[in-house]
């Protein structure tokens, strides 16, 4: 279940994006790979990542959280924010329409997901870059 869900996030396509499944996801990146999204989930949050908060109390339901960045361009490129912020935010557009064109993620999902974005900076493979963290919470079915 968990799997499955995260292998479809992975393929969901934003025009202009490189986007990495969770095993092919680079030890770094170059700017040729930019923009890119990759799944990390230990920038969730609160709750870690992977590991689900627990069993609803008779429906056969976990709720997981994910997050999934978009690493636009490091911080000590020279291009600041303000220079950015315009890609940014359009990037963000084609990320949220990409995703309400499939909100269970072919399925995997017994609820449509719910995120969250926060814009700035992220740290990823020890650079700043500018970007998103799209912090996902996802309900999926036990053994589904």
């Amino acid at each position: 279940m968990l799997a499955a869900a995260l292998s479809n996030l992975a393929a969901i396509s934003v025009s202009g994006v490189t986007s990495y499944a969770l095993d092919h996801t680079p030890d770094s990146l170059v700017s040729a790979q930019l923009p890119a999204l990759v799944i990390l989930p230990e920038l969730s949050g609160e709750m870690p990542g992977l590991q689900p908060n627990g069993f609803s109390a008779g429906v056969g339901q976990v709720t997981a959280q994910i997050a999934h960045v978009l690493l636009v361009a490091p911080v000590v490129s020279g291009m600041g924010s303000k220079t950015l912020l315009p890609d940014l935010v359009s990037l963000i557009d084609a990320y949220v329409a990409a995703l309400a064109g499939d909100p269970t993620l072919g399925g995997a999902l017994a609820l449509v997901l719910m995120f969250t974005i926060r814009a700035g900076v992220v740290r990823y493979s020890g650079v700043e870059y500018h970007g998103a963290v799209f912090t996902h919470t996802w309900v999926m079915n036990l053994g589904g």
